[in-house]
């Protein structure tokens, strides 16, 4: 009889687990379907184990922040990948550095201001600052444009942080 209970709390325990987890599937689910694009939100969200433990008033503004740092994450990304094309095309220096400065813009003024803001309860602010990151995406494709460079060298990047900035403003709306 003693050997039963621990297998009994464990049983209980995973059961309630299960129930949670699954509750904030059908959530993701249910907020993806309120975004642009609905498989990049629920990939993001689902691979994040916040997602899943996220519970009561707070669980939007979780998978709001899940999506920011996402966007930090793909900022960080791009910042990366300009520092290695800056070594590779010399001839790209002046364009590389302004999208430079404008990712780095994303990465310490908006991705910033819009995590404070959340965690605040101050959605508004995380609403604007998503709007600024698509902002500066388009500034650093516009200056490989302003310089005749057709061939935008990270154009796929930019693209999928205007997307990820556009779940998280979707979501962020949500609290608004």
């Amino acid at each position: 009889m003693r050997n039963l209970f621990p297998i009994l709390m464990l049983i209980t325990n995973l059961a309630l687990n299960n129930d949670n987890n699954n509750n904030n599937y059908n959530l993701i689910h249910a907020t993806c379907s309120e975004t642009p694009y609905y498989s990049l939100c629920h990939t993001t969200l689902q691979s994040d184990p916040r997602s899943y433990e996220a519970e009561g008033d707070d669980v939007i503004t979780t998978l709001g922040l899940i999506m920011v740092d996402a966007v930090k994450s793909k900022s960080i990304e791009i910042m990366e990948k300009i520092k290695e094309l800056e070594k590779s095309n010399p001839e790209w220096r002046v364009p590389l550095s302004q999208c430079y400065v404008a990712y780095n813009a994303v990465l310490r003024a908006d991705v910033t201001v819009a995590v404070e803001a959340l965690k605040k309860g101050v959605p508004r602010f995380a609403d604007d600052g998503m709007d600024d990151v698509v902002i500066e995406a388009q500034t650093c494709e516009y200056s490989f444009n302003c310089y005749n460079i057709l061939d935008f060298p990270i154009s796929n990047l930019g693209k999928e942080i205007i997307e990820l900035s556009k779940v998280a403003k979707s979501i962020i709306r949500m609290l608004l």
